[in-house]
Parts: structure tokens; C-alpha cells; sequence
């Protein structure tokens, strides 16, 4: 083997760990080598709020934030958003600044089904449609496209100031597992150990 082509292999195979808060495992993780991923790169893609577009900065950029992604259905409306909607005192204790719930729907029918249940006015719950399904994309927890099926995985993330640094996605959209409020709080506080 020549130098040239022993260099190109060492460098091949010396693929950085991560960060040391980073859970990038392959049952944690979907997003491949995109080591501490800042999401407020992505100046194309926007998260609305009712008519309103947001882009990933203005939704992450100064804040330590839990993102929250949902497929829709019972366990969302009775379990998952509802964990955190009434757990503002603790979030706030834990030094989280906000949750940003995601599911992708449009943009109306997030606003009306948030509003329905109280989540529009929850203190820490900021809920927001992925309209097209790219940010869910981007992540690569989107469900394939099936009649009646979720359009995306049931995940929960842990993201400061824009940069991912731990995800967590269920094995099921049916499961309420590693994405409940309490394994949440206990992966932030792990995140900053």
C-alpha cells in the first residue's frame, strides 16, 4: 500500500466521537455523522405558528430547548404534549428555557388542535407545524407515507442554543417510553453532566 493511500485510509476510518454530551447511537440517533448538528444553519427551512413562518434561529437561537416531535393520535393528546404543558415548574428548575412540540400537519390544524386541548396557552409549550415535513426530514425520523400511518417517529431532543445534542426516538409511535417528560429531564441534566 503506498503512503498516499494508508494516509487516505487512516483518515477514512478516524471518524471523530462526537461531543462528550452527544447520544449519537444508531438506536438514538438517525442523523448519521452530522456530529453536534446546529440546526439554525438551515436557513431554507421554517416551522409555522398558525400563518406565522419561523425560521430554525428564531425557534432555537439563545435558548436551551427540549423539542418535543409527535405523529398526532391519543398518546399525544392524553400523554406526551400534556407531560410537558404540566410540567412548567420543573422544566424551569431543570434551567430548560422552552419545549418546542413538532408534528407535521398544517400549519391551521396544529393551531386549532393546540388550542383545543390548552396547549396554546401553556407556559413552556410552544406548539409548531412542519408543514412540508422537511425539518422532520433533516433529522430523519419521517415515517414513510402510508394511508392512516404517523408521518413521523415519536422523538424528543434535548437543543442548546440551535446545536442537537441528544436525541431520543421511540420504537414506536405507539410507545411513550424515552420521550416521556421525566426521561426527558433526566437526558437534559445528563447532557450537562
Amino acid at each position: 500500500m503506498s503512503a498516499g493511500a494508508a494516509s487516505t485510509a487512516k483518515s477514512t476510518f478516524a471518524v471523530p466521537e462526537g461531543h462528550h454530551n452527544s447520544d449519537l447511537s444508531s438506536t438514538a440517533c438517525h442523523i448519521g455523522l452530522g456530529r453536534r448538528r446546529d440546526l439554525t444553519m438551515r436557513q431554507d427551512l421554517r416551522l409555522y405558528s398558525g400563518d406565522k413562518a419561523l425560521t430554525l434561529a428564531e425557534v432555537f437561537h439563545s435558548f436551551k430547548t427540549l423539542l418535543v416531535g409527535f405523529p398526532g393520535g391519543k398518546i399525544c393528546t392524553e400523554q406526551h404534549v400534556p407531560g410537558y404543558a404540566q410540567s412548567a415548574a420543573e422544566l424551569k428548575a431543570a434551567g430548560i428555557d422552552k419545549v418546542v412540540a413538532v408534528t407535521v400537519a398544517p400549519p391551521q390544524e396544529v393551531e386549532a388542535w393546540a388550542a383545543q386541548h390548552g396547549f396554546d396557552k401553556a407556559d413552556m409549550v410552544q406548539v409548531l407545524s412542519d408543514r412540508s415535513g422537511a425539518f422532520t426530514r433533516l433529522l430523519g425520523l419521517e415515517q414513510p407515507a402510508g394511508p392512516g400511518g404517523p408521518p413521523c417517529q415519536r422523538f424528543a431532543a434535548v437543543v442548546d442554543n440551535g446545536i442537537l445534542l441528544r436525541l431520543k426516538v421511540e420504537q414506536s409511535a405507539a410507545e411513550l417510553k424515552v420521550t416521556d417528560i421525566k426521561s426527558m429531564l433526566k437526558t437534559f441534566a445528563d447532557a450537562y453532566a
